[in-house]
């Protein structure tokens, strides 16, 4: 009887062992991931994106837009004021804005909007760093800018 429960122990802590080898490499194989993500998304984030919203700013500056482009430690993002007093050239902006930000744990870029004077963003999606590039990025500022200044 001795032997039986012996060997039923070591079926259940055989399985256990190998559920815990198999998290073991997940985390692994997921820390990897993560430090392989984070060069790739600083050079997403400084050759890409922040050129892509600089252009954008610029762009509307030219039409009396007073946008700028804003770097975080970890994001960067483009700000448009619309207050009547930011119009009038009085005063600062800082919100709306749209940015963008890396997220650590799913490996991808995430970008937010608020298109308001009050805090908090709403997400646009989350995208692989080889799916994000300048025609997208402007299209986001297009729509974005839209929302503020369209026809309602």
């Amino acid at each position: 009887m001795a032997k039986d429960i012996e060997q039923e122990l070591d079926a259940i802590f055989a399985h256990h062992k190998a559920r815990v080898a198999a998290a073991r490499s997940d985390s692994a194989g997921n820390a990897a991931v993560a430090e392989d993500f984070s060069p790739a998304a600083t050079a997403c984030m400084a050759g890409v994106i922040a050129p892509a919203l600089e252009h954008m700013a610029h762009a509307l500056r030219e039409r009396g837009v007073a946008a700028k482009v804003v770097s975080g430690g970890n994001d960067v993002r483009i700000d448009v004021p619309v207050s009547r007093h930011v119009r009038l050239g009085q005063g600062h902006g800082g919100y709306p804005y749209l940015r963008a930000r890396p997220d650590y744990q799913t490996c991808r870029i995430h970008f937010e909007r608020n298109t308001s004077d009050s805090r908090g963003g709403s997400a646009i999606g989350d995208f692989a760093i080889s799916e994000v590039n300048a025609p997208m990025v402007h299209a986001m500022v297009v729509e974005f800018v839209r929302a503020l200044y369209g026809p309602f």
